[in-house]
C-alpha cells in the first residue's frame, strides 16, 4: 500500500529517476498513490512532482491523466490510458499504453512501444525499434539500427526513418496515401490504392520499406 495524495482538478504528473524503473498506472480511480510509500509528491502550479535517484517507483493516477517522466538509465512503463504523455530515457526502454492526446517519445539506446495514440505521435531513438500499433493523427518516427512498425489513421503526415532497420506502415483501411518511399539496399512496395489523403514519408538505407492496409 503507498501513499496517497489527492490529485487537484487538470493537475498533471511529472517523474524524474536516475537509474530507477519508473512504472505508471492508469486506473479508475480519483487519487494518485505512489509506492513505496516513502516516496514524497509535491504539487506546485497544477504539477504533482516526484523525484528518485535509484529507488523504483510505482505510481497509480486516475484515467486520462496528463503524464511527463524522465529517467538516465531507467526503464519506462505506462499501462491504460492517460491524456498526453512525454516520455524520456538514455538507456532504457519506453513502452506506454494508450493516450487521448499527444505522445513524445524519446530514447537514445532503448527500444519504443505504444499502443493507441488519440493525437500526434513523436517517437525518436537511435539503436532500439520502435512499435506504434496506431495514432490517429501525424506521427514522426526515427531510429537509427532498429525496425519501424507503425498502423496509421491518416489524420496527418507520417514520417519514418531507419538506417539499418526495415520499415511497416499499415494504413487504416479506406484511406488513400501519397506514399513516397526510399531504400538504397531494400525492397520498396506499397500494397493499397494511392491518392491525396494524407502523405507517407518512409525511408531507410539497408532495409525494406512496405506499406499495407490493417
Amino acid at each position: 500500500m503507498g501513499t496517497r495524495y489527492d490529485k487537484p482538478e487538470g493537475a498533471r504528473l511529472k517523474v524524474l529517476t536516475v537509474s530507477a524503473r519508473i512504472k505508471v498506472i492508469a486506473e479508475d480511480r480519483s487519487d494518485v498513490e505512489i509506492d513505496p510509500p516513502d516516496r514524497r509528491i509535491s504539487t506546485e502550479d497544477n504539477v504533482m512532482e516526484t523525484h528518485s535517484k535509484s529507488t523504483n517507483l510505482e505510481i497509480r493516477v486516475p484515467v486520462g491523466m496528463n503524464v511527463s517522466v524522465g529517467t538516465v538509465s531507467g526503464h519506462v512503463e505506462l499501462i491504460g490510458r492517460f491524456g498526453s504523455v512525454k516520455a524520456s530515457t538514455v538507456s532504457g526502454h519506453v513502452s506506454i499504453g494508450d493516450t487521448n492526446g499527444e505522445a513524445d517519445i524519446r530514447s537514445i539506446s532503448g527500444h519504443i512501444e505504444v499502443g493507441e495514440c488519440g493525437d500526434r505521435c513523436r517517437a525518436n531513438t537511435k539503436s532500439g525499434h520502435i512499435i506504434v500499433k496506431h495514432v490517429v493523427n501525424a506521427l514522426k518516427g526515427h531510429t537509427m539500427s532498429g525496425n519501424v512498425e507503425v498502423g496509421v489513421g491518416g489524420g496527418g503526415e507520417v514520417e519514418v526513418k531507419s538506417i539499418s532497420g526495415r520499415i511497416n506502415v499499415t494504413v487504416d483501411a479506406g484511406r488513400k496515401p501519397h506514399a513516397r518511399l526510399k531504400s538504397l539496399s531494400g525492397r520498396c512496395r506499397c500494397d493499397i490504392e494511392q491518392g491525396e489523403d494524407f502523405e507517407i514519408k518512409a525511408s531507410s538505407i539497408s532495409g525494406s520499406v512496405e506499406v499495407q492496409a490493417r
